[in-house]
Order: structure tokens, then sequence, then C-alpha cells
């Protein structure tokens, strides 16, 4: 099972690396490509921080602080991937080391992660953060993981 979690992690890192060389490639920077009746917008932005641009000020501190989390990420899930059950604990910490992997190795081999999704729905803040697949599969995975760990009867 341990090789079947890191496959699904690098598919999900290689999927998200190979859409940003199309992006990069393929679409101009700020770019507005609407999508799904103009309530998805394809762009490119660059960001050199985290999460809406934050440490984009401290960037070797992002890198260390990004490489400690990808570490933690595999650990946490070369613990979990030995075990009996746990199915939503390791497609989470699964989705989280493939979108993470994804960005930290853009952070550190170009300073900066590409992104290139943004909604076109609710609030003006909302629509001007852009992410990356990357991104949703964090999310998603972090969702995952809590939902597994609320079902596992404790011990």
């Amino acid at each position: 099972m341990t090789m079947g979690c890191l496959g699904f992690a690098a598919a999900i890192c290689g999927g998200d690396l190979i859409i940003k060389d199309y992006v990069k490639e393929n679409v101009a920077e700020r770019s507005r490509k609407s999508l799904a009746g103009n309530r998805v917008i394809l762009t490119k932005y660059f960001n050199k921080g985290a999460m809406l641009g934050a440490m984009a000020d401290n960037p070797e501190l992002l890198k260390g602080m990004t490489l400690f989390g990808v570490g933690s990420l595999a650990g946490a899930l070369m613990m979990v991937a030995g075990k009996k059950g746990h199915f939503l604990q390791k497609a989470g910490l699964s989705m989280m080391l493939g979108g993470a992997g994804s960005n930290a190795f853009e952070r550190i081999k170009y300073g900066k992660v590409t992104d290139y999704i943004r909604f076109n729905v609710g609030t003006q803040k909302f629509r001007n953060v852009v992410y990356n697949m990357g991104d949703f599969a964090v999310f998603a995975g972090t969702l995952f993981l809590i939902l597994g760990e609320s079902l596992t009867p404790q011990r």
C-alpha cells in the first residue's frame, strides 16, 4: 500500500507540474480566459510567497518551511501507509503530499509558484485569489485527513 500512496502523490504532483508547464508556455501573464460559463478563469500568476503572497519578503525562510512541511507530510504518510484500513488518512496525506510537492518543486527551482485558476464568483477578495491544482489537492487532502481522523475509533 505504501507504493500506492506514493504513486498517488506522484501522480498529483506530476499532473500539476504538467499543467503549470502548459500555462507557462501558452497563457499570457494575468490574462483571463473564461471557462465554465465565466465562473472559472484561466490565468497565469507567479506567486513568490505562500498563500496570498505571505512571506514573499523572506524567500529563504519560506523555502525552508516548505521543505520541512513536505518532509513532515512524507513522514506522516509513511507512518500510516503500512497500517490496515485508514483509507481516508492515506488518501488525504497522499493528496496533501502531491499538492505540496508540486508547489515545493517550483518554489525551490524557480523561487515562485505558478498559479492559474481564479473563480469569478463570491466576494471580490475571493475572486482575486489565484490557485493551482496543488492547492486544491492540499485542501481536499486536509478534509479527507480530518474526516478520516474523526471517523477512526480511538484506542
